[in-house]
């Protein structure tokens, strides 16, 4: 739609289709043709259910390995960090126990993932709720 085009060795130009009558595209044998959507074709249910299990365990990996640190010898884990670790880790194995028990794709496209945030992510967050509710009064 909307493109110069050929037809049958006849140019055609770019507003053509979009101007023309159906009896004038049936004139030049132009008919709209709707394609079929092509079939979904997925792996195998229990492949994609490795691969949702192998995404869930890197996204937990890449959201503790910031704070791996915190627990070496000598540091201490303040509260709120040992908070995230633990929920990170609740998380992944809810996530772990739902991709085991799935039966179906259904079942596996169900699983949402709600990671915690980190306490950096948690302030900001609050920041800029407060900086809305702040500006949402203001307003009114």
């Amino acid at each position: 739609m909307d493109k110069s085009f050929c037809h049958n060795n006849k140019s055609f130009g770019a507003s053509w289709l979009r101007q023309s009558s159906a009896q004038q595209k049936d004139a030049e044998g132009i008919k709209w043709v709707t394609v079929p959507e092509a079939p979904v074709v997925r792996a195998p249910l229990e492949r994609e259910k490795a691969d949702e299990l192998h995404k869930a365990k890197d996204t937990s990996y890449k959201r503790l390995q910031g704070s791996d640190w915190r627990q070496l010898p000598g540091n201490n884990m303040p509260e709120d960090w040992g908070v995230f670790r633990q929920a990170t880790r609740d998380e992944f194995n809810r996530i772990e126990t739902a991709i085991s028990a799935a039966e179906s794709y259904e079942d596996v496209d169900a699983i949402k993932q709600e990671w915690p945030l980190n306490p950096y992510e948690q302030a900001e967050r609050d920041r800029m709720e407060a900086e809305e509710k702040e500006a949402q009064d203001e307003a009114v």
